[in-house]
Order: structure tokens, then sequence, then C-alpha cells
């Protein structure tokens, strides 16, 4: 059976959550942004077709708002779980050390005891 050959870094996992963060906050501020923005009805002019085309800007921008909700939020729950795996993986590490340290010092109890210690 093949063995796995890699190394995970939870230093480099919680780096990236907070790349995420600041991009969860940039969305947001884009949002902020075009939620703040209003076009007029009249602006459209008018042609007969002016009122189909405000109404159907204002549908576009609101499914953007909440298209920018739904990323926002997809993005902050992925820095999250970047957070918790770093965090799973840095204990793990912790224990792998505490273990090793515990069979060091077992080993290092046998050869005094062989010793006559």
């Amino acid at each position: 059976m093949p063995g796995y050959d890699f190394e995970v870094r939870p230093q480099v996992l919680a780096d990236y959550a907070d790349a995420l963060d600041a991009a969860a906050r940039d969305l947001g501020a884009v949002r902020e942004a075009l939620a703040g923005t209003s076009v007029e009805r009249g602006w459209f002019g008018r042609l007969p077709e002016s009122g189909l085309l405000a109404d159907r800007y204002a549908a576009h921008k609101e499914a953007e708002l909440a298209a920018g909700a739904e990323l926002g939020a997809w993005v902050a729950r992925a820095a999250q779980g970047l957070r918790v795996t770093a965090g799973r993986y840095s204990g793990a590490d912790r224990v792998v050390a505490d273990l090793a340290g515990a069979v060091g010092a077992g080993a290092l109890i046998a050869e005094v005891e062989e010793a006559g210690g």
C-alpha cells in the first residue's frame, strides 16, 4: 500500500484564511457600494422599452447584491474551515511530538535501568 508523502503547514492554512477574510471584507465593501447606487427610472429615457430596462436593471442589481452576499458568506466559511483544519493539524503535530518525547523518555529510562541506574 503506497504511503502518503505530503506535509501540511498549519501556518500556511492560517495565512490563506487571513487572505480569504480580507477578500470577504472587500466583497462586503463592493456590495455596500453597489447597494448605495441608484438609477432613476427616468434615466432610461422615453423609449417604449425604457420601463422594461429600468425593471431589468433593478432586478439585476438585486440579484448581484444577493450573489455578493452569498459569495461573501461562502468565502468567510472557507476561511473558518481553513482555520479549523490548521488547528487540527497543529494539534496532531503536538500529539505526535508529545508521543515522540514520551517514547524517547521511555527509551532513556530503559537505558538507565539496563545500566543498573
